[in-house]
């Protein structure tokens, strides 16, 4: 319930009754700006681990599409020869027991287990070890100290300075307006827009929606001179149902209904939208969102009233859901990258940077 308010806060139009609680929220950013600073200047050393340590990350709360990149990436240096480890605190998961463990392993665990993210990349990457831990520097000694790792992959650790990082690579989300990179949680920012001078790397994610950017992109130059970069955007090329894989072509004459606890819904909404004979209704949930019988029996009846052809989510709500039957055709949406300049000259740059052997060297 929280989460829905902020976020009608923070989209609100100017001059509204929701200007009130936004000057609550920029009282409390103040606050949150003294605490950040507080918890940079304690942080100390940072631990060094045993093998190259690469972190994904953002800079803002909500989806920036750093998951998929970790995916991406992971898989390009797995095919590549290189032994891959990922790190995650394995968010949203009930069960805090820590673990290590391959992906195909994991597929098998319960999501309450792993958390929603951590699953879809086991799926993704059944090759990867993962170690999750609530405290990200003693997962990634586990993985070092296992031995069975070339590299190991931070999902979302650009904030996480007590474990030192080789490479810091940062998810900047193209698609929001600048109203919105402001401190939390008056806005989305986690730190301030000058911390992207830590970073080498910066991928602007969803630059397709983007209202001009090369703007975006002059501005990421003078706050990080020195950083790669590049540009992403996100398609499907798939929908996959428990039983079968069909192109997104088939979205072309059917009416959905959409539902997904996800960072950034609109954009999800946008893309569905643009894929779909007709979007009945988009229903928003809290990011994570975890999914009881009483949720899932009033989408059920939402679907039933606009009397949809199939209900479409995301995967990382998929893993969820069990073998609640809809009453209808159900899917989740596949999704791909397409960066530029390109997946092989980022790979090359990582790769070189790490001083990686591949299998072909």
């Amino acid at each position: 319930m929280f989460e829905r308010i902020w976020k009608k806060i923070i989209r609100r139009e100017p001059y509204t009754l929701w200007d009130l609680p936004a000057f609550l929220l920029w009282l409390i950013s103040l606050v949150y700006r003294v605490v950040l600073r507080l918890r940079q200047s304690m942080s100390g050393e940072p631990v060094k681990v045993s093998v190259p340590v690469v972190s994904v990350g953002n800079i803002t709360v909500g989806g920036s599409g750093k998951t998929p990149l970790v995916a991406c990436l992971a898989k390009d240096l797995i095919a590549e020869g290189i032994r891959v480890g990922i790190v995650s605190s394995g968010y949203g998961r009930s069960d805090q027991t820590p673990f290590l463990a391959p992906g195909y392993k994991m597929q098998e665990m319960a999501v309450t287990q792993t958390g929603d993210e951590v699953m879809l990349l086991a799926h993704k990457l059944p090759e990867a070890h993962f170690s999750i831990h609530r405290r990200k520097v003693e997962a990634a000694r586990r993985l070092a100290d296992s031995g069975e790792v070339d590299v190991i992959i931070i999902d979302d650790g650009f904030q996480h300075l007590q474990l030192a990082r080789d490479i810091d690579l940062v998810a900047f989300d193209a698609a929001l307006g600048r109203r919105r990179l402001k401190p939390f949680p008056y806005g989305m920012l986690r730190e301030p827009l000058t911390a992207l001078a830590r970073a080498d790397i910066i991928i602007v994610t969803r630059a397709r929606l983007a209202v001009d950017i090369n703007a975006i992109k002059r501005e990421l130059r003078r706050l990080s001179p020195d950083a790669s970069l590049y540009h992403a955007s996100f398609h499907s090329k798939n929908i996959f149902g428990r039983d079968r894989q069909l192109s997104v072509k088939y979205l072309d004459d059917k009416s959905v209904f959409l539902f997904a606890g996800v960072g950034n819904f609109r954009a999800l909404e946008r893309q569905v939208s643009a894929l779909s004979a007709d979007l009945d209704y988009a229903l928003e949930l809290s990011d994570h969102q975890r999914y009881d019988r009483p949720l899932l029996e009033e989408i059920k009846r939402q679907a039933d009233h606009y009397d949809s052809d199939l209900v479409l989510t995301t995967f990382k709500d998929w893993v969820k859901i069990g073998d609640f039957d809809f009453g209808r055709e159900f899917y989740y949406l596949d999704l791909a990258i397409d960066l530029d300049p390109g997946e092989e000259k980022l790979l090359a740059e990582i790769i070189s940077r790490l001083g990686l052997a591949t299998k072909g060297s």
